[in-house]
């Protein structure tokens, strides 16, 4: 079996301002709004056939994606290629390890995996996988994300090459304190 779909999320909203380290484990948790719209992702993901659940080791992805396993009945499997860019870490280096992990995975035996991760290695991947062809001009969110919170990037593998498409972006009702993030 050859993975055919991968579904590359991006964390749900972080609480702000809570004095943890924002690129270290454990990191954040998920706010309120975070955790809506976890569970919007999860609900869109439900019905896709989904067979893996991967996420990053830091809080934020790994309640996003404990919220999406609860929609979908999939376990979480961590993956430390999947975290957060550190401040002491180069953009090579985070696409380094995502090009190591997305090598592993092609040995698993699943078609359709959900992927958690946050803003900088979700870039890398994308990178990757369309080659370096993709133009990512038109998907900037806050502080330069190219996915929004627990957005859903589709990438379908084609017979050359892999398809890349924003597919999902959650729609949730923010107290007036909300900065997204």
């Amino acid at each position: 079996m050859q993975i055919t779909d991968l579904y590359i999320v991006r964390h749900g909203h972080p609480q702000l301002n809570t004095g943890v380290a924002y690129d270290r484990p454990p990191g954040p948790p998920l706010s309120e709004v975070g955790r809506a719209e976890a569970r919007l992702a999860g609900l869109y993901l439900a019905g896709r056939g989904v067979t893996c659940l991967y996420a990053s080791p830091l809080e934020r992805a790994q309640n996003t994606a404990h919220i999406i396993a609860g929609e979908t009945g999939l376990p979480v499997l961590t993956e430390p290629a999947l975290a957060e860019h550190r401040n002491d870490e180069s953009f090579d280096a985070v696409k380094a390890r995502v090009a190591g992990f997305l090598s592993r995975l092609q040995h698993e035996p699943a078609s359709a995996v959900v992927l958690v991760s946050h803003g900088s290695p979700i870039k890398a991947m994308l990178q990757i996988l369309s080659c370096e062809r993709i133009d990512l001009s038109r998907h900037i969110y806050a502080n330069g994300n190219h996915v929004p919170t627990a957005g859903i990037w589709h990438a379908r593998r084609g017979a050359q090459e892999w398809s890349l498409d924003l597919v999902f972006r959650p729609v949730v009702a923010t107290p007036a304190a909300h900065v997204p993030v």
